[in-house]
């Protein structure tokens, strides 16, 4: 991978990022979809995807479907949990 590209898929990976973190804080949740996040960031919905996948491969979140259509992040399922009166079901590492 070139420098340029590289610095291109670590600039898209960092928004997308910033994007979860602004959008959980404004609405009082972790969880999301994600054509909304693709919209909002005005990304492809499959771009979006792939980089949630490596959130989820570094166990920060989670799809909540086979489709990869919602996303939690750890936060969004603590938050679930927390409503369902569940105890915390991710042990903090």
């Amino acid at each position: 991978m070139s420098g340029k590209r590289k610095r291109d898929y670590v600039d898209r990976h960092e928004q997308i990022v910033k994007k979860l973190t602004e959008i959980a804080q404004e609405s009082g949740s972790g969880c999301f979809s994600v054509a909304k996040l693709a919209a909002e960031l005005g990304m492809d919905q499959r771009t979006v995807r792939a980089h949630l996948r490596i959130i989820e491969f570094d166990n920060a979140g989670v799809f909540i479907d086979s489709e990869e259509k919602q996303f939690c992040t750890r936060e969004g399922v603590n938050l679930l949990s927390k409503k369902l009166g569940m105890k915390r079901i991710i042990s903090e590492q």
